[in-house]
């Protein structure tokens, strides 16, 4: 409910309409398009979203205040026109997405079979494969595919790390083992 006053609010700031926004936020910005009705429901309460997309409103929402504060001269943007400013809009949330969240081209996979990657580790010390390398644990650091190679052959399982060209957003890549499921190194060394 805090997250619906958020959005009703900030749109009030910015002088935008509820269709207004239903029209503007949509794909690429959001995976899911509401309709006016939708979002009516959702503004006054009726409706619940889940957190990812209460995220993505919201950062269509940055976006527009972000557009508003930056152009020059300081003119109010007419929100309540979604054909004139739904390109631009777009434009300017790719490019702050891009300078926040950038991609990396290439990334560091640990292969498991001629088919399968890994994708997580479970705590009955079995892997979590994925045939789809996009919903594979992926590392930039060559040093932490590695060692995770390592860990699973500690466990008897056959691992290799392998270069890929896979773009995924830095946010998606693996920094430590903890985050795929294995236990801290030093847990392991104190239950040897």
């Amino acid at each position: 409910m805090e997250a619906q006053i958020k959005i009703r609010a900030r749109l009030q700031t910015l002088n935008c309409s509820v269709a207004a926004f239903a029209a503007l936020a949509a794909p690429p910005m959001v995976i899911r398009k509401l309709s006016q009705q939708q979002l009516n429901q959702v503004v006054n309460g009726r409706v619940d979203l889940d957190e990812k997309e209460v995220i993505e409103f919201l950062s269509v929402i940055d976006t527009m205040q972000y557009l508003q504060e930056t152009i020059k001269p300081k003119l109010p943007i007419n929100w309540n026109d979604p054909l004139l400013v739904r390109d631009v809009l777009v434009h300017t949330y790719k490019e702050r997405l891009d300078h926040e969240d950038p991609i990396v081209p290439r990334s560091w996979f640990v292969r498991l079979s001629r088919l399968n990657f890994l994708q997580g580790f479970r705590l009955n010390n079995t892997v979590i494969e994925t045939m789809n390398y996009d919903q594979a644990a992926a590392f930039t650091d060559p040093g932490l595919a590695d060692r995770c190679v390592r860990r699973l052959r500690d466990f008897d399982i056959t691992a290799r790390a392998e270069l890929l060209t896979a773009p995924r957003r830095k946010s998606m890549i693996t920094t430590s083992l903890e985050e795929i499921g294995f236990q801290p190194e030093s847990a392991v060394v104190q239950e040897s």
